[in-house]
């Protein structure tokens, strides 16, 4: 029998599933990915990513921010997961002449992976959607490297309330959280240097700007754009070095 708690979760997750595959065939996905870019891509410059790289990416999408991760890690590997079944089937799709790339569905709450193995996890608009926060941390803790790093970006947090409307518009429970509650989070955890920073989106708001259902007005959007995306990063302890064993003297030795 599945616990009423798994339960709780598989129903959350299959309203999410089904959301995120009505936006990709209304095309409401692709422009998620056009306002999305320009934070994205300084959050990709401040990684400081090595050739060799196993990243995981949580709530992939159509595969966007992976390809653009694997041209920086040639040498190793990018993982990408997603609740939505056909986000993932666009996403193989489109990244067929990415060698190092991979795509399968998985929730953040049970990852399909083996533990340690990750040295750096991303996740991009897609925490707040996490059934259980406190679970799905535990999880990236468990297949994060040690020593690995982890970059948690979104725009819908507290000290952001030109997004807290959103709310309204997606089918099950979102969490509303502040920074410092996210940075204890995952410091409860295990990780440490955890550290909450803002990446501000200088892209200039057009002047036939049109309304839609994440903004209610152009100097709304304005608004959300300069207060910026909340960054939350941490790094998995890394395992020290053991101790040189100790030289002891041979006694043979010493009395020959």
């Amino acid at each position: 029998m599945v616990p009423p708690s798994q339960q709780a979760r598989l129903r959350h997750e299959e309203r999410i599933r089904r959301q995120f595959n009505h936006w990709s065939a209304s095309g409401q996905i692709a422009e998620m990915e056009t306002w999305h870019a320009p934070v994205t891509k300084q959050l990709i410059d401040r990684m400081d990513l090595q050739s060799d790289d196993r990243i995981l990416e949580i709530g992939c999408g159509e595969g966007w921010t992976a390809r653009l991760l694997s041209v920086r890690a040639p040498e190793g590997a990018v993982v990408g997961i997603d609740l939505a079944d056909e986000l993932i089937a666009s996403a193989r799709a489109r990244s067929i002449d990415c060698h190092n790339v991979l795509f399968a569905p998985g929730s953040v709450e049970e990852i399909p992976w083996a533990e340690d193995y990750f040295t750096c996890v991303l996740s991009i608009e897609s925490a707040y959607y996490w059934h259980s926060p406190e679970s799905a941390v535990r999880e990236i803790f468990r297949v994060s490297a040690w020593g690995g790093k982890v970059f948690i970006l979104m725009w819908f947090y507290a000290e952001n309330p030109c997004s807290h409307h959103w709310k309204e518009h997606v089918p099950a429970e979102i969490h509303l959280r502040s920074a410092d509650e996210w940075k204890e989070l995952f410091t409860l955890t295990g990780f440490e240097n955890v550290e909450a920073d803002r990446i501000p989106d200088d892209t200039p708001v057009p002047t036939d700007f049109r309304t839609d259902l994440h903004w209610r007005s152009r100097e709304e959007k304005e608004a959300f754009q300069k207060e910026g995306a909340l960054l939350i990063t941490g790094r998995k302890p890394a395992i020290s070095e053991p101790e040189p064993p100790v030289s002891i003297p041979n006694p043979l030795r010493i009395i020959n």
